[in-house]
């Protein structure tokens, strides 16, 4: 390990400071991969696919929060420009793939190993140097974004049900909170939160990529997908394509939070906040049209999928969207599916990067030789090619909600390997 890693005031668990110590020992010896096992890659992979979702949360949110501070010091002046620069060379990684090889170690994972660190100790030098009151509490906030992954086992949970302080992102020309939750190559989950008065998602479009938007109840609304609206009161999944109007109009004082999934293979997974065009209109000016209609492309009630997923007897996962609903020009098309999970558990391969919310139950979720407990609310990626072990615990039916990007025209292969997912038997 270098000394800036060495000397991180970063909590890490021995995983963390085991793949550290490797990445630059490699470094030192010529980025040799001798020595890097198949347990590290995907250890690696892992943890990068952890930092990876900051690129609109701490790294982002971050930097906006310096460029607030005005120091007086020069010294800390320097630092925290310093801190802004390393911060939007970490966002910048987004763009690049997380290899399936010892490269995401030596150079995917080094990267954000060393530049955390760096950020953390320019932080950590500027608040000695300058006595601005709000300064120590940008750096904790960042640092405890930061250790939320470096402590952890490799196995990064987040959850949908607060916006972190210093971790979300507000789109400019809509002006809603997203929550980052998975990101993939390619797709990423992300929670909407809807704190205002209506809890409304402004109509908009996006050209270079596809979105589900998820209702869960309680809820009373308006779902909007082109020029039609229609009303919901339970929870629902809508398939949305690229070019088409799209959003939410609260109806009542009920908050309405609502997570999505979005993708591209064009410009990525974070894209949705780069490929924003506002489309008002007034609600009135729609058609309406009810939400299981050919308008609605195909949009499913999805708490009445995951309670019927929910009395499954034995553990199965199956598509309840097909890609081929938003599959346009070259974008690709998301793939919604649900499983269920027994006590007798359920192995998973993903064929691409797979993004899994924990929508019903609680279990433990084995991969990459680790282990974690999980819950209904918590979310969490499987790399291309990891195998995943699900488990159910306690009384109450486990059920997940996943999804995958599918490249434009590609076969639906749904025996044995079902929305890209292959159940090891």
């Amino acid at each position: 390990m270098n000394d800036v890693c060495k000397n991180s005031r970063l909590r890490m668990h021995a995983n963390y400071e085991r793949l550290a110590d490797l990445t630059c020992d490699s470094h030192l010896r010529g980025r040799t991969p001798a020595g890097i096992g198949a347990r590290e890659v995907a250890l690696a992979r892992l943890y990068s696919h952890a930092f990876r979702g900051q690129v609109i949360g701490a790294f982002h949110a971050t930097r906006r929060a310096l460029g607030a501070v005005q120091p007086v010091d020069r010294l800390a002046a320097a630092h925290l420009l310093r801190a802004d620069e390393l911060l939007a060379d970490l966002a910048n990684r987004a763009m690049d793939t997380v290899g399936h090889d010892v490269r995401a170690l030596i150079s995917t994972l080094h990267h954000y190993c060393t530049h955390v660190a760096r950020t953390a100790d320019a932080l950590d030098t500027a608040c000695a140097c300058e006595s601005s009151s709000g300064l120590p509490r940008i750096r904790d906030l960042f640092v405890r974004q930061m250790e939320a992954i470096t402590a952890g086992n490799g196995l990064h949970l987040t959850r949908d049900t607060a916006a972190p302080e210093q971790g979300s992102f507000v789109v400019p020309n809509l002006g809603i909170t997203i929550v980052p939750l998975v990101y993939g190559d390619h797709h990423s989950w992300n929670l909407a939160w809807l704190d205002g008065a209506r809890s409304d998602v402004p109509y908009h479009l996006h050209r270079e990529g596809v979105e589900i938007h998820l209702g869960y109840s309680p809820l009373h609304g308006y779902a909007v997908l082109g020029d039609a609206k229609a009303e919901v009161t339970e929870g629902y999944a809508m398939p949305i394509p690229p070019k088409t109007r799209h959003g939410y109009t609260n109806i009542g004082n009920q908050t309405h939070h609502l997570p999505f999934i979005f993708g591209s293979l064009t410009c990525g997974g974070w894209g949705v906040f780069l490929d924003v065009e506002p489309q008002p209109r007034a609600l009135d000016e729609l058609s309406t049209a009810p939400v299981q209609s050919q308008r609605f492309n195909g949009t499913v009630l999805l708490e009445r999928e995951i309670e019927k997923a929910a009395g499954r007897y034995s553990s199965v996962r199956y598509p309840i969207i097909p890609a081929e609903r938003t599959d346009r020009d070259g974008v690709g098309g998301l793939e919604l599916s649900v499983t269920r999970v027994t006590g007798h558990g359920i192995t998973l391969r993903a064929e691409s990067f797979c993004a899994v919310s924990v929508v019903r139950g609680g279990g433990v979720l084995e991969m990459a030789g680790e282990k974690i407990t999980i819950a209904a609310h918590d979310h969490f990626g499987i790399p291309a090619g990891l195998i995943a072990t699900l488990t159910e615990t306690g009384s109450d039916p486990l059920v997940l909600l996943d999804a995958v990007l599918r490249p434009t025209g590609r076969p639906q292969n749904l025996s044995p390997a079902v929305g890209g997912l292959r159940r090891i038997t």
